[in-house]
């Protein structure tokens, strides 16, 4: 009769992601491929989840060939949640993993251990309605185009926060610095559908206050001033201060700046950023 020893490791959601929980944690343990065992998993199939679950990680933690089949608590945390993020992206926003099972009974030579992971897939959901509150300075419709999400598509959420980014570049774009935009999903189970929720905090406008020039140039300050796309009064855009930066360097007058060489002071009772320009470069050695 052999003896079985089951090791079932623990983990607990925390902050969206799957963490190992301090009393399971896995120094480093030797799983071969063959051992890896996906159970439940119907949408994607089990030779593409192996695959996806052995690759992640490994290039930027540079993982030798020689330890492909070593599997700590922070190789095993990150791959489950990229393999959750393919299923999220799928339509799948309510499918979990539940904690991985080891087997560690077969007697033999190293690498025998069994590594079972369970999918709870549920069903795939559709794009209801976007639902934006909170927005005054942009549109609905502007909003709504900028997510790029397709009417009655299989929800991504990937995709959903691509386009609460791309909303917030927009609005930096304009000058509300202290902008804000949270994103949910809430679903309607009978229809399988889920509306998107964004709620926006706007806040102020900023505009530029003092610039000031720091360091010698070989052209007047005042000149210099004439033709910066980027005058006292202006909405303090992200992209127009970037374009005052590139004509400084254009110039050919300074060093190459770069937003290390910038010092900005926020007024947020007045919305004004006052900016400093260090001309000779505060990084210069």
């Amino acid at each position: 009769m052999k003896t079985w020893l089951r090791a079932i490791l623990l983990f607990y959601w925390a902050a969206g992601s799957l963490v190992m929980a301090q009393q399971g944690t896995l120094a480093g343990i030797t799983v071969k491929p063959e051992n890896i065992l996906f159970v439940g998993n119907k949408s994607i199939s089990s030779q593409d989840l192996i695959a996806i679950f052995r690759s992640t990680g490994t290039v930027t933690a540079q993982l030798s060939p020689e330890s492909m089949n070593i599997y700590d608590s922070n190789r095993i945390n990150h791959s489950l949640n990229l393999i959750l993020a393919f299923y999220h992206n799928r339509g799948f926003i309510k499918a979990a993993i539940s904690p991985p099972e080891f087997d560690f009974a077969a007697p033999g030579p190293e690498g025998k251990v069994q590594m079972r992971l369970n999918i709870i897939e549920n069903h795939p959901y559709r794009l209801g309605q976007v639902k934006i509150n909170g927005a005054e300075v942009l549109s609905q419709a502007l909003l709504i185009s900028l997510l790029n999400l397709q009417p009655k598509g299989t929800i991504n959420l990937s995709k959903i926060t691509t386009g609460a980014l791309a909303i917030q570049e927009a609005y930096l774009a304009l000058g509300y610095l202290d902008f804000d935009v949270k994103t949910r999903v809430d679903t309607q189970d009978d229809k399988k559908i889920a509306d998107v929720v964004l709620d926006i905090s706007e806040g102020k406008q900023y505009h530029l206050g003092r610039v000031e020039m720091v360091g010698g140039s070989p052209i007047k300050d005042s000149l210099i001033r004439q033709f910066l796309p980027f005058q006292s009064g202006d909405i303090f855009g992200k992209r127009a201060f970037e374009t005052c930066l590139q004509f400084l360097n254009e110039l050919g007058i300074t060093p190459v700046l770069t937003a290390s060489d910038v010092t900005f002071r926020y007024n947020r009772s007045e919305a004004l950023v006052d900016v400093s320009i260090n001309l000779e470069g505060k990084t210069k050695r």
